[in-house]
């Protein structure tokens, strides 16, 4: 053989090497975007579950400051009555 024909033999071995290690580094190229949109969508799965628990958070503190709001009310109903009453027996005893 001659060097010419060495040299185009390594050209080929180096051209198929080359070839070889870029459809290796998309394969795993591919399989990196594969699990990334795998994992970006159970990250989106998780988002959406974390924001209805929220939004049913938010529904249970709306009630809850609702009835706090009746529960007061009616708190400083009962102790203005009861003021009153302690009002009238003061003054029924003064009398």
């Amino acid at each position: 053989m001659s060097r010419l024909q060495n040299a185009g033999e390594r050209l080929e071995n180096a051209l198929a090497a080359l070839e070889a290690a870029v459809e290796s580094r998309l394969a795993r190229s591919e399989a990196a975007l594969q699990s990334g949109a795998s994992e970006n969508a159970a990250a989106q799965a998780r988002s959406e579950e974390m924001r209805a628990q929220l939004d049913a958070l938010k529904r249970d503190y709306d009630t809850l400051a609702e009835t706090t709001e009746t529960v007061s009310r009616r708190l400083d109903g009962a102790v203005g009555q009861l003021r009153l009453v302690l009002n009238d027996e003061t003054e029924q005893k003064q009398a």
